[in-house]
């Protein structure tokens, strides 16, 4: 799955846990500044998992700051 794909299919599980557009979703966008509190960022992270068959640790999600920030996290669980 290449960056393109990740970060779209992203922005798409992002927007239904905000009041975002996922066409307005950008790379550097924060998640403390995309509406997510702690709940829903802990539901994002499993959502996440499942939509991408991969495994994050307390600490890979913990150190999470923007899109970017996780679409290279997936990148690299998935060998993209």
């Amino acid at each position: 799955m290449d960056e393109s794909t990740i970060s779209q299919k992203l922005s798409e599980l992002i927007a239904t846990k905000t009041k975002l557009n996922a066409d307005d979703i950008r790379p550097d966008l924060n998640l403390e500044d995309s509406g997510l509190d702690s709940f829903a960022r802990i539901e994002l992270i499993l959502v996440i998992e499942e939509t991408f068959d991969i495994e994050l640790s307390d600490a890979e999600s913990a150190n999470v700051a923007t899109i970017n920030d996780i679409v290279t996290l997936i990148q690299e669980k998935t060998g993209a």
